[in-house]
This record gives structure tokens, sequence and C-alpha cells, in this order.
């Protein structure tokens, strides 16, 4: 075989390595995965950062594999919704998603790009411009999604004041095949994060979860709620509907002596928790909310998986996640760098295969 043809293929073969731990751009649902065996998480999301079993195509449900039990689906649906006032001061609020989240949502699909652990997309909407990182990263815990949100209202914009609301429905069928669950609420190194457990019980108790973050602008007064999505869903018509305040900062089930967490058999969960903010035109907001899946006592969760700062992008400590960053998100840009790298690869192993020759 000609020595030419050996450069090919070896040059073949560091393309074909390079791509291999790349998803370049895709419509629908992203998936997002920290691979396979206890603690690990497979999602897809869509471009707005919606997820779960009933949303729509764009998304898939959540498997998780607790310590101990096979994997399994944990979410019927999450999502951000987005809650302002219109022109004639009457309350609006959607769900920002291309799927359908209990009759709102029904955005244009869009692309994301990213790698298996990270994904970035864009949209726009009510004036505002928002950019979206989505990272799953594995703790000590299990897995954390971490959805960062940068707002941006443009120079010249009036000032935008609106609310984001963070949403899950979850399902935990990992003792048994019932949706029935507990959960509670704690406030961990300062963070707030409310759970959902496949068990009642309490903070300290061992257990599967999931458990949900949400931080940027200021806290709304009517901050959280844990609610029956059965026999009637409570918080979604709340969420959906035109009254103040909207959430009740209560936990329902949680009947004394009061410690935060639900008591007695549980009931099918929803958790919900709200950020304000307002935005002047030329201003920046970041809101972060994060997705823990885990097993053990809630208590004891790692809730900040590690993380670097690049040019004022949160990413996991990773060299792809650094690759796509200095792209700044952008398929063609991923392209000529990886093609530059294969390229400088190739003139190394020439200039030594000379030196030997």
């Amino acid at each position: 075989m000609a020595r030419g043809t050996n450069y090919s293929i070896i040059f073949g073969i560091i393309i074909l390595g390079l791509f291999g731990s790349i998803q370049m751009a895709f419509a629908a649902s992203y998936i997002l995965t920290t691979g396979t065996g206890e603690g690990t998480l497979t999602v897809g999301v869509d471009g707005y950062g919606a997820f779960g079993n009933f949303v729509g195509a764009d998304s898939t449900n959540a498997v998780f594999q607790p310590v101990g039990s096979s994997a399994d689906g944990t979410t019927v649906a999450s999502g951000v919704a987005i809650r302002t006032t219109d022109q004639n001061n009457n309350i609006v609020t959607t769900f920002l998603t291309s799927g359908n989240i209990f009759g709102s949502g029904g955005f244009t699909t869009l692309t994301v790009t990213g790698t298996p652990t990270m994904g970035a997309s864009s949209f726009s909407h009510l004036g505002l411009n928002f950019e979206l990182l989505q990272t799953v990263t594995l703790t000590a815990s299990g897995t954390t999604l971490t959805q960062t949100y940068t707002i941006i209202n443009p120079q010249g914009n009036p000032t935008i004041d609106f609310s984001l609301i963070r949403y899950i429905d979850g399902d935990l069928q990992f003792v048994n095949s019932q949706i029935i669950d507990g959960g509670g609420r704690l406030v961990l190194g300062g963070t707030e994060i409310l759970f959902e457990t496949d068990e009642t019980g309490t903070s300290s108790q061992d257990n599967s979860f999931i458990g949900i973050t949400a931080e940027g602008g200021t806290d709304a007064p009517d901050r959280f709620e844990i609610d029956q999505f059965l026999p009637a869903p409570v918080i979604i018509p709340k969420i959906n509907g035109n009254v103040e305040p909207l959430l009740d900062n209560k936990i329902f089930g949680d009947t004394g002596p009061v410690d935060g967490f639900i008591d007695g058999s549980g009931y099918d969960v929803t958790l919900a928790l709200r950020n304000e903010f307002s935005l002047a035109g030329g201003e920046t907001a970041v809101y972060v909310t994060k997705t823990v899946f885990g097993s053990g006592a809630p208590e004891d969760v790692e809730i900040d998986p590690p993380i670097e700062l690049v040019g004022g992008i949160i990413l996991p400590i990773d060299t792809v996640a650094l690759l796509i960053a200095g792209a700044q998100f952008n398929a063609f840009f991923i392209l000529s760098t990886l093609a530059l790298t294969g390229s400088f690869a190739f003139g190394v192993l020439y200039y030594k295969t000379k030196r030997v020759n």
C-alpha cells in the first residue's frame, strides 16, 4: 500500500475519532446522557429546556438508574413557564417548549448543538433573547441536569418585568409500580431545593429522588409549592391562570409535626419554584435551574457538579465542552476546528515518519 494511502487512512481515523465525541446539530429531541450504570441519566430535551414523557416529539422521559435498581423513567413533564402582563394588564403565561405542557407551549422546534453531555440553543420571546446551555454531570448522588438561561433585553427596549416558574411532574416507580410518591423542601448551602422522593419519609432517610432548584433574579414572595396532581391538578391551573399570588409556599401533606416533608402515604407529586425579573433595555440576567437525580438521603445530596466559567458561559469541566464554548455553539466553526485539529495531527505524524525514513 502506498505511503500516501496510509496517511489518508490515518487522517480519516483521526477525524472519525473526533466526530465520535461530538453531536453536531439536531432539531427535535436532543439526547443528553451520562452513560449507563448506577447514577446515570439519559434524557431528550427540546431547545427550550423542556423534557418528559408527555411533552411532545421534541422531548423524552428522563431515564435514571438509582443505586440498587434498574433504570426507569422519572418525568411526566418538566419545563419553565414565563409569566408577564400584556398591554391590557392581563396576566399571560406560557411554557417555553416546542411541545405541550398541559395545554401550554407550542413554540417552533429549535436546533440544538453540542455534545452528549451538553447542548446549546437560542430563541426569542416577548422581545427578549434567550441563550440556553443544558449540561448533564455525574455527581456523588447521581446525575445533575443544569439548564442555564442567559436572558438579554436588547438595547433600546423598554423595561420588561416577568416571572420564570420551574415546574416538574415526576413519577418515581423504582420501589413499586405506583405513582404515589413523597417529597419535601430543604435549603442546602444556601440553595433551596424541592424534592420528589420514591417513598415518603424524612430528609435523612435513604430514597430515590428528583429535586429542582431555581436561581436568578429575585425570589418571588409566592416562591414555592409542592402539591398533588391527582385527583385533580393543583399547580398547573395556577401557573396558567391569572390570579396572584401564584404559589402558596406550602407542602401539601406535611401535616405534623411540620418538618418540610410529606407525611402519610404520599400522592402524585408536582413541584414548582418561582423567580422574578425586571430587565431594562441593554440588561442581561442569568437564570439557572437544576434537576438533581439521585439516591440516598436528600439532605446529603450534591447539588453542584464541578463547573468552570469560560467566556462568561458556565460549563462542566470537559475538554469537548471547552471546544464548543470556543466555537460559540456554531456548528460550522466546529467543523473547521475539527478539520484544523485533524490536519495538525496529520502534519505531526507526517513529520515524524519523514524523520524515521
